[in-house]
């Protein structure tokens, strides 16, 4: 009875494994990879990434992207894989905003396999994001959207209040004063986040103003006292 438990044991966690690794088509070549409706969410090499200064790329054609009615204008969907040795992380859905593009035919994929985390949008964004104004609004502002200032390769916005060390506040970003897209709301760990989905961070020491800061190439939002 005991060979045959451990039998059947050793049967489930093979299927299991293998199983997934077929779902995720994790038989392809370390690297990082691009999925989306354009391969039916299963990449290829076709799909892989190329390192370029520091940064995985891709150059993803507009024309690729299935867009559908969102909340504001239209929306497509894409998310970036890392298979690694023994390991992956598959990120969760990153939005592109079809009526920000403009007159774009390809927007570029930014990925960093060290900054990315299972589950969730970090360590990797497009050039859409590049592209129009953000929003911030958070406890620290009464939820007043305000718009955040572009410097260089990131946005950013600043609040003059006095803060202790050690409080606490809710915030994200948005792209418009009046939240929509709703797909582009982004908490931090992943876009659409909606309501009570919000980024969180505790004061590291007393300050007279807080200040938000984006970087939209690989969709990292901090927060911190000054």
């Amino acid at each position: 009875m005991k060979k045959y438990l451990l039998f059947t044991s050793i049967f489930v966690l093979f299927f299991i494994f293998f199983g997934c690794m077929t779902l995720f088509n994790l038989s392809l070549d370390s690297g990082m990879y691009v999925a989306g409706d354009w391969n039916n969410w299963m990449p290829t090499e076709k799909d892989k990434m190329q390192l370029n200064n520091g940064f995985y790329m891709f150059e993803l054609p507009v024309s690729s992207i299935t867009f559908t009615e969102g909340s504001s204008g239209h929306i497509g969907w894409y998310k970036v894989i890392y298979v690694g040795t023994g390991e992956s992380k598959i990120q969760s859905s990153v939005p592109v905003w079809q009526e920000n593009l403009g007159d774009a035919t390809s927007i570029t994929i930014y990925a960093s396999p060290n900054l990315m985390h299972d589950g969730y949008a970090v360590g990797a964004g497009d050039s859409e994001k590049e592209m129009g104004d953000w929003y911030c609004a958070g406890e620290f502002n009464s939820w007043t959207l305000s718009k955040m200032s572009k410097v260089d390769d990131k946005y950013v916005y600043e609040i003059e209040r006095e803060v202790s060390k050690g409080e606490g506040f809710y915030f994200k970003i948005a792209r418009n004063s009046d939240w929509k897209p709703w797909e582009e709301q982004f908490d931090g760990k992943n876009y659409n986040a909606g309501m009570g989905q919000d980024g969180y961070f505790v004061a590291d020491k007393d300050g007279s103003s807080i200040v938000v800061e984006y970087y939209p190439q690989l969709s990292i939002l901090k927060a911190f006292v000054k």
